[in-house]
């Protein structure tokens, strides 16, 4: 790529995959590293699976960083770089006493909870994409609920759970990042790992599980572009 700053068409990647943090990208760190306006971009390898040749990398990840601004932009960035579907991949927190540590949870709909819900505010992932994902990933199918700061108290838990029915997690960029997306007229997805349930052992919870759950959501992703490349080709 001559110029890292002004990727051509060609070079765009099909599959832009977004995290929070570095662990949440799992394997996808690893890959050819491209900067743009402070953020650092991974490419994934000529062999990766999905990759078509002469069309560039399968995947471009992106660590986007903690919150729905930083979401926003990174999913900006990463629709800007051309990609045609995004996965947003992490941890989460259980709303229900059910959605334990380990409970995998693939996204209904992604909800902006801080001022209430409001015309704009919810955006439905690609059915497509889900069920392709749900169908390779066992797990639960709830509402993502994006808020500005991290929902560790037992009062928070309960009052954001009680708005919603159903299950529901909580998080801090799904909802900004599905709207750039969908704004775009660019497909996307979201699956997360809980890290700890409603309750008062919350933080501890947390620290105890992330390093375990972090990546899980991630790992999954290779093998849904090759379910994803089988169902195109077939």
């Amino acid at each position: 790529m001559s110029n890292p700053h002004q990727p051509s068409a060609r070079a765009a990647p099909t599959t832009g995959l977004l995290a929070a943090l570095p662990e949440e990208l799992g394997p996808w760190i690893e890959g050819q590293p491209l900067q743009r306006q402070g953020l650092t971009f991974y490419q994934s390898a000529a062999d990766s699976p999905g990759t078509v040749p002469g069309q560039g990398p399968a995947v471009l990840a992106c660590v986007g960083g903690v919150g729905k601004v930083r979401a926003a932009k990174a999913a900006t960035l990463l629709v800007e770089l051309g990609i045609q579907r995004l996965f947003v991949v992490g941890t989460c927190g259980g709303l229900r006493r059910h959605l334990g540590p380990g409970e995998m949870v693939h996204c209904e709909r992604a909800a902006q909870t801080d001022y209430g819900l409001r015309d704009g505010r919810e955006v439905q992932p690609d059915l497509e994409l889900l069920e392709a994902w749900r169908a390779l990933v066992p797990g639960r199918l709830g509402w993502f609920l994006t808020a500005d700061r991290a929902v560790m108290s037992t009062w928070r838990k309960i009052r954001l759970a009680r708005a919603f029915s159903g299950d529901c997690v909580a998080e801090m960029e799904t909802a900004a990042a599905a709207l750039v997306a969908h704004e775009a007229g660019v497909p996307w997805a979201a699956l997360r790992a809980v890290t700890d349930r409603a309750g008062h052992m919350t933080p501890a919870s947390f620290r105890q599980n992330f390093p375990i759950q972090a990546g899980r959501a991630a790992n999954t992703v290779s093998a849904l572009i090759e379910r994803l490349s089988g169902a195109v080709r077939g």
